[in-house]
């Protein structure tokens, strides 16, 4: 009796690489940061492309770095511009090349919506310690008191995330005279002042490992920004003392403008942030194709090092328009393209063909949750793409009342965003990959 699906097994080669027919090793539209690690597949350090050493963006952010004694500064943008990467290519240089060079974790520190000075000041002495510990050998690492308390410290943050309560019982990983050392620590027992110490104490080993300092990079804080940008400045408020702590860069990633709503307001904050944010731009078109065609030669394959690109120019100047050059969103839904394809399918896909599958994947994507009239009401916002209650009611005749109710429904499912507040007026958006139905909307 042959096993279950033999014939398919001997039908089908499984391979783990969706990308190899077409020459790569990876895929060249992935939408994570680039990493610092020279051994991931799209180092930084090769696949960084724009905002160049002309740019006022790179010039403000080396300036930054170049102020001595540490310093705090905000990038923003829109989601999706390559905010991340920036930061990313930016700590690479600085412990890379600099003299003396600037020490930085591999990985941001990613802030999270529940987070208060507690938590940030805990995570900053898990990402000093952790990069510090890279620099020693294991036996070291396991036997330094200062590593061994913060490690038990941090691990209360991550008990604390899964709801154990009251006492923690946290066991440290340094051996000592042939002993496990533990620490018994109580919820709420490390003050405010204590951690401050703990992150002093491991910037003095910064130090004295001979960097000039290090570079703390915290995406995510439009989390905490979510209906209300006043409790992210409450959080920047709250954790002003432990910012000022000296010879560490924090770099922080936000979203468009929030410089201006949240730290601009508080002078207290605002004395101690770097002069202006940088504000980062979409790539333009041509730096878009450059990207691209770099991450072809990286990923390219064999002796040749030939490829076949999966998708042409055209279809990238189509999404580039349609997508407001947003990098992210570009290369996310040529990976979507691909992931559909057939394996027999080893061509560059005509860009008809594309927009077509592109424009029938959103729309079986919206079907799948949506009732007959809801898609109605959709259909006309992302005809409109900018749009308020009364428009959207004058457009199809229905009561302002149900136009909430759908609002509210498109808003739950993310197909629409709220853009701006303007007197008494609230203006939406759709959400980007909706776009991609317009040519159908004007049918």
């Amino acid at each position: 009796m042959s096993p279950p699906h033999g014939n398919l097994l001997m039908e089908q080669k499984l391979t783990q690489n969706l990308w190899e027919r077409f020459g790569f090793a990876d895929n060249p539209f992935d939408t994570r940061a680039l990493s610092l690690s020279s051994n991931s597949t799209l180092p930084v350090e090769e696949a960084f492309v724009g905002r160049g050493q002309k740019s006022p963006e790179w010039t403000l952010m080396t300036n930054f770095f170049r102020n001595p004694g540490g310093g705090r500064i905000i990038v923003e943008g829109n989601v999706g511009v390559g905010k991340t990467t920036f930061v990313n290519y930016h700590r690479h240089r600085w412990q890379t090349h600099a003299k003396p060079a600037l020490l930085t974790p591999a990985s941001e520190i990613s802030v999270q919506s529940d987070w208060g000075a507690r938590e940030f000041m805990l995570s900053v002495m898990a990402a000093l310690a952790g990069r510090i510990g890279l620099t020693m050998d294991a036996k070291d690492r396991q036997r330094d008191p200062l590593l061994i308390e913060v490690n038990a410290l941090t691990g209360v943050l991550v008990t604390e995330a899964f709801g154990v309560s009251g006492g923690l019982q946290v066991l440290g990983t340094g051996v000592s005279g042939g002993r496990t050392r533990s620490t018994s620590i109580q919820k709420g027992e490390i003050t405010p002042e204590a951690m401050r110490g703990y992150i002093g104490k491991l910037m003095d080993r910064v130090m004295n490992l001979k960097y000039a300092g290090a570079v703390l990079h915290l995406d995510n804080l439009e989390l905490l920004a979510r209906n209300n940008p006043a409790r992210l400045a409450r959080f920047f408020d709250d954790i002003r003392d432990c910012l000022q702590t000296p010879q560490i860069y924090f770099v922080f990633v936000g979203y468009m403008g929030m410089f201006q709503e949240v730290i601009v307001p508080i002078e207290r904050v605002r004395s101690i942030f770097f002069g202006h944010p940088v504000s980062l731009p979409p790539l333009s078109r041509e730096e878009v194709h450059l990207a691209i065609k770099k991450r072809y030669e990286i990923l390219a394959t064999g002796k040749a090092r030939k490829w076949i690109a999966p998708v042409d120019d055209a279809l990238v100047d189509y999404l580039y328009d349609i997508f407001a050059g947003k990098i992210r969103f570009i290369m996310d839904e040529i990976t979507t393209l691909v992931a559909k394809l057939p394996d027999a399918v080893t061509s560059t896909l005509e860009t008809d063909a594309a927009k077509e599958m592109l424009s029938q994947l959103t729309k079986e994507k919206v079907r799948s949750f949506l009732s007959e009239t809801e898609q109605q009401v959709l259909f006309e916002a992302i005809r409109q793409k900018r749009f308020t209650n009364s428009s959207l009611g004058e457009a199809t005749g229905k009561s302002k009342q149900n136009i909430t109710k759908y609002i509210n429904q498109f808003t739950k499912y993310n197909l629409v965003i709220l853009a701006e507040r303007k007197g008494r007026s609230t203006w939406y958006e759709i959400a980007p990959d909706l776009a991609l139905m317009q040519m159908d909307s004007k049918r």
